[in-house]
Formats: C-alpha cells, sequence, structure tokens
C-alpha cells in the first residue's frame, strides 16, 4: 500500500509539473502585432533637416553577411541621410519577429569585429522618446579600420524592454516568456564617418530624436516600445 501511495504521490507531482510546464510556455507571438508595419514604407526618406543620400559613397555596414541577413531578420533596411550642412548619418535597422536561440538579434559589437573592425566601447547616453515613460540608453561604439573612423550609435529592443547588455536581452527574453509572449525584436543603429566622436555623437542624437519624431506613434512604439497590448491599452 505504501508503495502504491508514493507513486500515485510521484504520478501527481509529474502531472502538475507537466501541467505547470505547458502553461508557462509561450504561445503569443508578439509580431503579430506588428504585422502591418513595414520599414520601407514606415521610415520616412526626409524629415527634419535630413533627406535621403542617394549619391552616397560611404557603406552602410550590415549587421550580418548578406547570407544570413534573411534567416536572422523578418526586415533590414539601410539608408545614408545627409542635411543642408552636407552632414551624413547612416541608418541601420534589423527586426526580427522571434527572439529565441540563434534566431535572436545580434549586437553589434559581434558583427563589427566579425568584419574586421577593431572596437572601443564609448559609453552610453540617456535619450527622451516622444511617448515613452522611460528614457532610452544608447550604446556608443567606435569603430575603427584602415583610415574609417565610425563612432555608432544604437539600441535594441526586445519584446517592451530596451535591453543594455547581453545578460538584460536573455532576461527580457525570459520575462516575457513566463507572460506566455514569444518576443520580437528590433536593433536600431545610426552612425557616421567622423575622427570626432563627440561631435558625431551629438549629431546622431538628434538625428534619431527628430526620427522618432517624424513616425507615427504605432511606428514609434514599434521602434522604441512598449508594444505589448497591456502596455500600451489595446487588446489583441
Amino acid at each position: 500500500m505504501k508503495q502504491w501511495l508514493r507513486n500515485f504521490i510521484l504520478l501527481v507531482l509529474m502531472l502538475c509539473s507537466a501541467m505547470g510546464a505547458w502553461g508557462l510556455k509561450p504561445r503569443d507571438k508578439m509580431a503579430a502585432l506588428n504585422k502591418n508595419i513595414r520599414l520601407e514604407n514606415v521610415i520616412p526618406k526626409s524629415f527634419g533637416d535630413w533627406t535621403l543620400d542617394n549619391g552616397a559613397l560611404i557603406s552602410v555596414v550590415n549587421p550580418q553577411q548578406a547570407e544570413l541577413l534573411d534567416v536572422l531578420y523578418s526586415q533590414t533596411l539601410s539608408r545614408s541621410y545627409v542635411n543642408s550642412s552636407g552632414q551624413r548619418i547612416m541608418l541601420s535597422i534589423a527586426y526580427g519577429e522571434t527572439q529565441a536561440g540563434d534566431m535572436e538579434l545580434h549586437r553589434p559589437e559581434v558583427c563589427y569585429v566579425a568584419q574586421g573592425f577593431s572596437l572601443e566601447t564609448s559609453g552610453t547616453s540617456l535619450m527622451r522618446a516622444v511617448d515613452r515613460d522611460s528614457p532610452i540608453r544608447l550604446q556608443r561604439l567606435l569603430a575603427h579600420q584602415g583610415t574609417r573612423n565610425e563612432p555608432i550609435s544604437y539600441w535594441m529592443r526586445v519584446g517592451d524592454d530596451i535591453v543594455k547588455s547581453g545578460t538584460s536581452q536573455q532576461l527580457s527574453r525570459v520575462r516575457h516568456g513566463i507572460k506566455g509572449w514569444i518576443p520580437d525584436g528590433i536593433l536600431v543603429r545610426v552612425s557616421s564617418l567622423s575622427d570626432e566622436p563627440d561631435k558625431a555623437y551629438r549629431l546622431q542624437e538628434l538625428f534619431i530624436e527628430e526620427l522618432l519624431v517624424a513616425v507615427d506613434p504605432v511606428t514609434r512604439r514599434f521602434m522604441v516600445g512598449p508594444v505589448s497590448p497591456m502596455r500600451v491599452g489595446i487588446r489583441q
């Protein structure tokens, strides 16, 4: 009888564990909330003092080699803009519908080095964004390759969170998973060619501020979050 009772208790515990794991398994994709957004259409080709620079000779560094882009990301966008003073900014956006395992966003710190750049970290900067309660923490890097010096500012959104490191990227995935969400993710990176990084970072921040003001509210949430229904007050 005691053996039967022990087996019964073990069976109940196993069933409870299985049901708990099933209940915690993420099922809803945040990407479904952004299914109508196409980067090519929603990111303006001109805004503020900036216009698309079709004749730019400088190249925008892609996050990965071309053969990996279609595998890792659902959408990518690379553009160069110029202002009335002739200053140029390169914009690169990569969006992934599923942030899990090998499909997660790859940080510029890894990608630039993989393409032969030497890289320095240049700290962070807090930037207020329209319609967002908390500021965006911009990550700053300085890439070198031969005579090319490229100051870089970027941020990454995973689900509702702006993540500042690989660890916070993973923690965000876990937090969203507990709530039943499979988070999406977006990397927004701006850079320029300059031997004066401090001036370049200030110009990049102005560029980002003008871009976020220029896009519509839905696109702005897509870029900086939050995107989940409870956070933005919409229903699924």
